[in-house]
């Protein structure tokens, strides 16, 4: 696992995935990326982004030193 040194710590990075969805509120119509939607002429009211990130599972329940 990659780490980083923060005040003399050692903390774990994680890797995680992010998915964004460009999306018309009104017509539900998905836009593959922010140029499509702006060269429609569509305005940014109209415009939703939904976005999921994904997490590697955490062990919640590690013992402390």
């Amino acid at each position: 696992m990659k780490t980083i040194i923060v005040d003399g710590k050692n903390i774990p990075l994680f890797e995680v995935k992010a998915l964004t969805t460009i999306k018309n509120k009104e017509s539900g119509v998905v836009y593959k990326d922010d140029q499509e939607w702006k060269t429609l002429g569509i305005a940014p009211e109209q415009i939703q982004r939904d976005v999921k990130v994904t997490l590697p599972r955490l062990d919640l329940l590690a013992k402390s030193k």
